[in-house]
Formats: structure tokens, sequence, C-alpha cells
């Protein structure tokens, strides 16, 4: 058994999490008319304080073009004890580092920040503790998060983009419209429970890329890296690079964060790029 209840609140009642067979038996004698009291022993349990890191990495803008605008492409480099967590999420941890490589280059008039959260798994703890660090002029500038969640496992479903709200925004029109020249469109839907939720609870569009459904070892020790595929990464690498590149390069106007989709031209002016260097 592997649940989720997210962090310690007051307001809820204490839960406690039990096998399918011990509710039936339980079950079964209450049926039978049987007054229960059960006692609930704790073994092993202990309450200590760690230490978890964010790693940033910031690409300024040229000051001359500087367009004022953020963009952070961001995934959390924790695993959940005893999973190697090669899908989850080495795999955005790792594309997250080869975008910050091949974008690092760019001639951009936007801030691009590169970011792996610690902690995710225990609440999201590394992103929320990120985003309180954000003064408001920073979270209005900032167009854009691209999260990038468990996007190499070659037994999960499809590339997906999940919004806190299921509404899309820039994020995820860009993402679809790049997909579909590259690949094929990339859907989107509504889910939380990852680190694009703090940006989007502050106002800033964000979205998750995953593969769903996911591979039914997730959360398990069989998460490893034999089960990677190279393909899904290069996929979700094309996908978020070329958006990001859209809003950073010098040569692209900026977007406007309140209104969904890329303004037009976008899109031509990539594939003008993209012919120009091939």
């Amino acid at each position: 058994m592997n649940g989720t209840l997210g962090g310690t609140n007051s307001d809820f009642v204490p839960v406690l999490g039990l096998s399918k067979a011990q509710g039936e038996e339980l079950l079964e004698k209450l049926e039978a008319g049987e007054t229960l009291t059960v006692t609930v022993a704790v073994e092993g349990a202990e309450v200590s304080e760690s230490t978890s890191h964010n790693v940033i990495a910031t690409k300024k803008p040229d000051k001359e073009k500087d367009s004022g605008q953020i963009v952070i492409v961001g995934a959390h480099h924790d695993s959940v004890e005893g999973a190697p967590g090669a899908n989850d999420d080495a795999s955005g941890t790792a594309t997250t580092l080869e975008l910050a490589r091949v974008l690092s280059d760019i001639p951009n008039d936007t801030e691009l920040r590169f970011i792996t959260f610690g902690a995710e798994e225990n609440g999201l703890l590394g992103s929320y503790a990120y985003v309180d660090t954000l003064t408001e002029d920073e979270i209005g500038r900032t167009v854009g998060m691209f999260q990038l969640d468990m996007v190499g496992s070659r037994d999960a479903g499809k590339l997906t983009m999940f919004t806190v709200d299921g509404k899309a925004n820039i994020v995820t029109d860009l993402g679809s419209g790049v997909g579909a020249r590259l690949s094929e469109k990339v859907n989107y839907g509504k889910e939380g429970r990852s680190d694009h939720v703090p940006f989007s609870e502050v106002g800033v569009p964000a979205a998750l890329f995953i593969h769903s459904p996911t591979e039914p070892w997730y959360h398990t020790p069989e998460d490893t890296i034999d089960k990677i595929s190279k393909a899904k990464l290069q996929e979700v690498a094309e996908i978020v690079g070329a958006a990001v590149y859209l809003i950073a390069h010098e040569d692209t106007p900026p977007v406007k964060k309140t209104k969904a989709g890329p303004k037009k031209g976008f899109f031509n002016q990539f594939e003008s790029s993209q012919q120009e260097t091939e």
C-alpha cells in the first residue's frame, strides 16, 4: 500500500490505512453484531528534521534586448523511499539539465530559470519554498512554468499536459502547437500533484508534462533505468525546448500571460529559424 494524504492539517481527522482483507474482516464482525474495540500500535516511526535543496541555474537575458519576462523549466530530483526513481523523476531532472545545456547559447531576451526541486514527494515542499522567495514583481514577470515529471517510461501512456484548473494557458498552447509540428498534438487535462501547483496558485501559467496513464511500477522498486525510453525523453525535450525557445529567443515577440495562446507568427518564426539552423 502506498497512499498519499498530503501534509499535516489539523482540520482533518486522523487517517489509518489497512489492507482490503483486514477491512473485510472487521466489516464481517460488525455485520455479525459484534462491538469492536481496535488498538493500533505504531512501530518504527520517528519524527525528525531533514534538509532538502533546490538547484537553480539562471540564464540572464541580453541587457539591450531584455523583455523583462521570465520562463521556468522544472523537475523534482527526489524519489519515494524504496524506489530508485529512474522515471520519477530522474527522467525529468535529466531532461531539465539537457534543456539547460541546449538553450545555454541562444540569444535570449527572456530570463531562463532551470530548477530541480527537492522534497516534492513530501508535499511539494521544494517548489512551495521556492515560490515563497519570489517577489510580486518576479511573479508578475513569469510568463510560463514547464514542469517535467515522469517523462521517460517506456510503459506509460501518451505525453499529456496537465494544468491545475484544467484550462489552457500559454504553456499548454505552445506545447500543443509545437507538438503538432514535431510529432503529434499533445492533449491537456486537469491534475495537480506536482511542482507546477505552487506556481499556478500565485497566478503563473504552469503545466505538468507527463505520460498518462502512468506505468504499472510507479512508486515501486521496479522504477529502474532499464525501463526508460530514449525516444520519449527526446520527444519531451524537443517539444518543451522548442516552446521555451519561442518565448525566450530575442527574435520572437513577448507573450502575454493573461491571454492563452501564442501570438500570431510564433510558429512561422520558429520554423524559419529551424530551416536556417539546418
